[in-house]
């Protein structure tokens, strides 16, 4: 990833040879290497890193995508999408930040911060 885009501590990683079906409820920071398929809610923050893949629910503090994400976020905080990341579907969020060569396809609604 870009230099030092995440500060927070990971407490849970989905690995890169790992695909999950269904649905991670969480207070903790999540970095999903692998491949998840459902819903996901954290009271923390998810890294979604280079091999990671998500498909579905996201409900996060704040986002960061270096790799897909693809389905429906609501997130309190910010959505960050690093150059090698995208993102395919509909996105709240109250910041925003899409780097150069990122992809961003569908809507988003800016959403006052909690």
């Amino acid at each position: 990833m870009e230099g030092k885009e995440f500060n927070g501590k990971i407490q849970t990683v989905i690995g890169k040879e790992t695909k999950f079906f269904g649905l991670i409820e969480s207070s903790e920071n999540i970095r999903i290497d692998g491949k998840h398929d459902g819903e996901l809610s954290t009271k923390g923050d998810l890294l979604i890193s280079e091999t990671g893949e998500v498909q579905g629910r996201v409900k996060v503090r704040n986002l960061l995508i270096a790799g897909a994400v693809q389905g429906e976020t609501d997130i309190t905080g910010k959505l960050k999408i690093l150059s090698t990341g995208n993102f395919q579907g509909e996105a709240k969020m109250s910041v925003i930040e899409i780097r150069e060569g990122a992809g961003f396809q569908g809507k988003c609604q800016q959403i006052k911060a909690k």
